[in-house]
């Protein structure tokens, strides 16, 4: 008859040998395959639902088991997101990848003076979104309506910026993140007691600074730009912006020519009065605080020197002298 003491000992070899299975087959890879497999987790995914998935993609030879090294090991924690895995791993390494959330990251870096068109390039280079799908969903006028956005567009409302984005998110919260920085932007107590003085709202802000952005090439002129549009918008003269009459023509950078002058666009400043229909471009933080503090300065004219600089002027006589000028010089250049 077997001592208590035995039994004891009995007892805790057959429990630390129930114990050791689970951890010496989660130890071993299902196959020598090396494919990758992407697995995404979604957030609010229950745990069992992520043990079966991982088997129906062939990853796991047990959801059970793979609950339960997860539960002993990581206490069940796993990490939303994208997971790139493969056969060769074993149940214990793809546990631990989910429970420290080694996941795939995208990275999206939307530029100063980017268009939806750019930013659309920049999602698809990156993985993140196709370009078209991108372009029709900153138009639904569904999603501008929940995001309170004023415009048919989300133009100049996808603030610039390196951003991180992980597929456990689906991708119209993801650009909802990015918009509510601009809107925050707006909320600041000093902007809107500055936007009141000047009795301007966000989106006109937002479309002045973007024209800034495509007009100034250099940073210490943005607030004399400014200036320029703030002078001729109170004397109820034209903008008369190229970048703006590029936009409303869909043109890439180039000379315009008298058609483009001409064509009857909302962003055509040659033939409008005031701001153009909207934004066309994604301004940066110094264009939109140009925007809100332009230069003490009378100027109502500036032309090109074609070295990224301008000349500014306050009469047309003079501004007319300098295009002689440069244009002239222009011309010159090989």
């Amino acid at each position: 008859m077997l001592r208590r003491r035995d039994r004891r000992v009995i007892t805790a070899a057959v429990a630390l040998f129930l114990i050791s299975q689970p951890l010496i087959l989660a130890s071993i890879p299902l196959d020598t395959e090396g494919t990758v497999r992407p697995v995404v987790v979604k957030k609010g995914t229950h745990f069992t639902e992520i043990a079966r998935l991982l088997k129906n993609e062939d990853l796991i030879r047990s959801s059970s088991l793979f609950m339960a090294y997860s539960l002993l090991a990581h206490r069940g924690k796993i990490i939303a997101g994208e997971y790139e895995l493969t056969k060769q791993l074993s149940i214990a390494q793809i546990a631990a990848k989910m429970a420290v959330g080694q996941r795939k990251v995208y990275t999206l870096k939307i530029v100063e003076g980017y268009n939806l068109s750019a930013i659309g390039d920049a999602l698809q280079k990156a993985g993140i979104m196709d370009r078209d799908g991108f372009l029709r969903l900153t138009k639904d006028e569904a999603f501008l309506n929940r995001l309170g956005v004023p415009a048919d567009t989300l133009e100049g409302y996808l603030a610039p910026d390196t951003y991180f984005y992980s597929k456990e998110t689906e991708v119209d919260l993801f650009l909802e993140r990015i918009v509510r920085r601009t809107f925050a932007f707006f909320e600041k107590e000093d902007v809107k007691a500055r936007m009141a003085e000047l009795r301007m709202n966000p989106y006109g802000v937002l479309t002045l600074a973007s024209m800034i952005e495509k007009e100034a090439k250099v940073e210490e002129e943005k607030p004399l730009v400014s200036a320029v549009f703030h002078n001729r918008l109170q004397e109820g003269m034209s903008l008369d912006s190229d970048p703006t009459v590029m936009y409303g023509v869909g043109m890439i950078p180039k000379p315009l020519t008298r058609v483009d002058l001409g064509a009857p666009t909302a962003y055509n400043t040659y033939r409008i009065k005031g701001l153009p229909k909207g934004p066309i471009c994604t301004p940066s933080t110094s264009s939109l605080a140009a925007a809100l503090y332009p230069a003490p300065s009378d100027a109502l004219y500036f032309v090109s020197r074609n070295d990224g600089t301008h000349v500014f002027s306050r009469h047309l006589k003079e501004h007319s002298q300098f295009v002689a000028i440069y244009q002239k010089n222009k011309k010159k250049k090989p």
